[in-house]
């Protein structure tokens, strides 16, 4: 999953969940890192995950995710969702360039502060893994700070494998000014596209 560099334009929107119950555990690695309060619900509101329970998919999963995490829904100890279950969660989405894209594109999805809450995930770091199993290790607090989303939608559309999905992790790059090549390199690195399956550690 080559990830070249090109120049990010300036122009940003995001419209994100609030998040409910979800508290930033540890300090942001990266410099520069800010905090998501003020951002905007598009629809729904977080769902605290301690002592809830997750319904079986009833379709093809799209996304597993294991590790630290309080709330499962197979045999193995995961959680597993399905496309509708993703839907059926508070949504959220951003408007950004990214260096693989033309343009300002609109991501929809899952932030990954709601998964987080959702499924009472504890720990200090995410490993995302791609289909073709890439896979990449990174700062979960630092992550929720910057706004990750689990976007499957590319401006109101599904992601086809060929177009990096199902899912795809998705950062507000054009709000992030001033990064050096490190971080540029960095924040690039943990938008895995293809994800099917995510780890609390």
């Amino acid at each position: 999953m080559a990830r070249p560099n090109r120049p990010f334009t300036t122009k940003t929107i995001r419209l994100t969940a609030l998040v409910v119950g979800v508290t930033l555990f540890s300090p942001a690695l990266l410099p520069g890192a800010l905090p998501f309060a003020g951002l905007t619900p598009v629809t729904g509101a977080a769902r605290a995950a301690e002592g809830s329970s997750l319904a079986a998919p009833t379709g093809k999963v799209i996304l597993d995710v294991s590790g630290s995490i309080a709330v499962t829904n197979t045999p193995e100890g995961s959680a597993a969702f399905d496309r509708a279950m993703l839907a059926a969660m508070p949504r959220s989405a951003i408007e950004t360039t990214t260096p693989w894209t033309e343009g300002a594109q609109r991501f929809e999805g899952v932030l990954l502060a709601d998964l987080v809450a959702r499924l009472g995930a504890t720990g200090t770091r995410i490993t995302a893994r791609a289909l073709n199993d890439y896979s990449y290790t990174f700062d979960l607090a630092d992550a929720m700070s910057r706004g990750a989303l689990i976007a499957d939608l590319t401006n109101g559309k599904q992601m086809s494998v060929r177009e990096r999905g199902p899912l795809w992790i998705v950062f507000p790059l054009d709000d992030m000014k001033g990064m050096t090549e490190v971080e540029r390199h960095e924040m690039q690195s943990r938008m895995v596209w293809q994800l099917k399956q995510i780890t609390f550690n």
